[in-house]
């Protein structure tokens, strides 16, 4: 099989499959996750404009990376929910709108300041090398972990120093944000499992097979949110501990409905993560400068 080919000219049926091959849901949750981090962090809503443009921008070129590399494969799958298996647009189109994306990216992140950019293009980096290389080994996590982990370093960048050298968040947060990454990966992975096997790819949660992800899936965002309740100075307090469950109800949640709806546990995963989001937020200057 073979992927169809958009027509030429056919400007709407184009600009409908860009928008659904950039990922839109990824890329619309990880942009207001990381821009709301940065508000709650005290920089205010004109510091966050050319955050919530850099990290779109380098989530456009992530899905679009993704959805180019994977046409082939795809195309073999019958997956005709695909954008370009389904002939809105053609792989040439997608694969220069993520070079697009990624050539604005640049500029937009060193707006940030130098060590937000270099945090958020190391991301950007990690996910392309996911997308061209990482997905189909064992290695498949680590991308997904520094893309994650980048976050607290990105935000606490973006801070006024209190002491010589740059600001930077506490080992706990970076951890946290690397554990939530990995089990995003899981939760992201998971309805494809048999279908990636199929076409080849084994990547970490391929080789762990569909009934070891469903049973380690709820371990990472569980462990996080417990890091951000225990490590942060000072004893936790009610709002902390609820925190924490509604974590593990996300989880609960994902791993209930995951059978059914394929998509759940990836949206648990989202869900438990803007549940940490507000974790680090309510951490203060301990988690965005040390």
């Amino acid at each position: 099989m073979t992927c169809s080919r958009a027509l030429p000219g056919d400007g709407p049926r184009q600009v409908a499959g860009l928008a659904r091959a950039c990922h839109p849901g990824p890329a619309v949750a990880v942009t207001v996750l990381v821009t709301a981090l940065v508000v709650l962090a005290g920089r205010g809503l004109a510091g966050a404009v050319p955050v919530a443009l850099a990290v779109l921008t380098g989530q456009l070129s992530v899905g679009w990376c993704n959805d180019a590399v994977d046409a082939a494969r795809d195309a073999a799958a019958g997956r005709t929910g695909k954008p370009i298996v389904a002939g809105l647009v053609t792989a040439g189109t997608v694969r220069a709108a993520a070079f697009t994306a990624l050539a604005a990216c640049v500029p937009l992140s060193l707006a940030c300041g130098p060590l937000p950019a270099a945090a958020h293009l190391l991301a950007v980096a990690a996910a392309w090398a996911y997308n061209l290389w990482l997905k189909g080994t064992a290695a498949s996590w680590a991308p997904y972990a520094i893309g994650f982990g980048a976050v607290p370093v990105f935000v606490a960048g973006g801070m006024p120093a209190h002491h010589a050298g740059p600001p930077l968040p506490a080992w706990w947060a970076v951890l946290a944000a690397a554990l939530l990454g990995c089990g995003a990966h899981l939760g992201n992975v998971l309805p494809d499992i048999a279908t990636d096997l199929a076409t080849g790819v084994r990547g970490w949660p391929q080789r762990l097979g569909e009934a070891r992800v469903r049973a380690l899936m709820p371990v990472p965002p569980l462990a996080a949110s417990l890091l951000l309740v225990v490590a942060p100075p000072g004893p936790p307090g009610p709002a902390e501990w609820l925190a924490l469950a509604g974590v593990a109800g996300c989880a609960a949640a994902g791993l209930a409905l995951g059978r059914r709806l394929p998509k759940a546990p990836f949206a648990a995963a989202i869900a438990a993560a803007g549940i940490d989001v507000l974790l680090l937020a309510a951490t203060g200057a301990g988690v965005v400068a040390i």
